[in-house]
């Protein structure tokens, strides 16, 4: 299995990308109203799995939590986005430059951002904000400093090691 996944590692790291690409089109394709009740079944999951939740956010309106619970996806979808991206560019790329590959990351993730704003301008119901452009790139930016820390946490350790 550890054979198989080095040797294939640049095509599974480009269809989790196209896969989470894909996934976050199909999310903007939905019109307000299936996204309005996507997010109120969240938001009644998250009530289930902490009561206290529910006490905390009775005198909070609807449209208040499903527009916490929408930017926390739009964030978490691109974070996870960010990272793939990374991946993919460390894949292809053949200087492995860590600044050079998020920085390509974030943009390219901008860039998709971008897109995925110009595609909702024509579904029924949504419309395209550069406001969720920015939360978008917020959380590949998230994603990819998790990716720096981790590395970073990676090299103090081995450093450790080398000196014992």
């Amino acid at each position: 299995m550890k054979k198989f996944l080095k040797r294939h590692t640049k095509l599974l790291i480009s269809l989790l990308l196209i896969f989470q690409m894909l996934f976050i089109f199909a999310m903007s394709s939905f019109g307000s109203d299936s996204s309005n009740a996507q997010s109120g079944q969240i938001i009644q999951v998250l009530r289930q799995v902490f009561p206290n939740l529910s006490s905390h956010t009775s005198g909070l309106d609807a449209s208040v939590l499903t527009f916490i619970v929408r930017k926390t996806a739009h964030f978490t979808e691109y974070a996870i986005l960010g990272i793939l991206f990374y991946f993919f560019y460390r894949q292809i790329l053949p200087q492995k430059n860590g600044l050079r590959l998020f920085v390509l990351a974030i943009l390219s993730s901008f860039l998709y951002a971008c897109t995925d704003e110009i595609h909702q301008l024509f579904v029924p119901g949504r419309s395209g904000q550069f406001t969720d452009v920015l939360v978008d790139t917020l959380g590949a930016s998230f994603g990819c400093l998790i990716l720096a820390f981790s590395n970073y946490l990676k090299r103090v350790l081995q450093a450790r090691r080398r000196v014992q």
